[in-house]
């Protein structure tokens, strides 16, 4: 089962997807250049036939399939079986390779595609069960999140909520080099 779902808000779930009996060469580009891939879970962005709604799409619509592994490699080999849920484990957003998630301790820092349409990500830090920074931003390269591991490592979790604050109105990048700035002692 996948669900397809449109930006002007119509959705659907259905049996039927754009790689059943697609061969594998033909997926593996799909997966690749697929809107999003994370965690095993596809997001492909397909023409308006797919149109989840009872009305015609609007010539804005921006229609989404999003399928799991299970779904993805269905009708495949074994061997080619493997090779597309490797393909999946690689996590991007619009052909944008995403860092690893790091983990220091019980702090997991990770990098994943936005539920939006626009092709942000969301950036999160968790200390076990508290979240220190939850924000939703373009995807500034694979530098901001190592900034905001090296800010925690040397700063400490107060810093990561103090980015999550500032973040939303500075920018992430903005708002890491201006904490790690301020938390910096001044050399005279």
């Amino acid at each position: 089962m996948v669900t397809i779902s449109c930006s002007c808000g119509a959705a659907a779930n259905s049996r039927t997807h754009p790689l059943r009996g697609v061969p594998i060469e033909e997926r593996m580009d799909l997966v690749r250049t697929a809107y999003s891939a994370y965690d095993g879970f596809l997001t492909l962005e397909v023409d308006a036939s797919w149109h989840p709604g009872s009305s015609e799409p609007e010539a804005d619509c921006v229609v989404l399939v999003d399928m799991d592994a299970l779904d993805a490699c269905e009708g495949l080999s074994d061997e080619e079986r493997h090779g597309l849920s490797a393909l999946l484990g690689i996590a991007h957003v619009r052909g944008r390779v995403l860092p690893p998630p790091v983990e220091i301790g019980s702090v997991r820092f990770r990098v994943s595609p936005a539920f939006g349409f626009d092709g942000e990500v969301v950036y999160v830090v968790h200390d076990g069960p508290q979240t220190l920074l939850e924000v939703t931003c373009p995807y500034g390269g694979r530098g901001e999140l190592a900034a905001l591991v090296e800010l925690y490592s040397e700063h400490g979790p107060a810093a990561v909520v103090q980015v999550d604050g500032l973040a939303p109105r500075l920018g992430l990048s903005a708002a890491i080099a201006g904490i790690a700035r301020a938390r910096t002692p001044s050399v005279a």
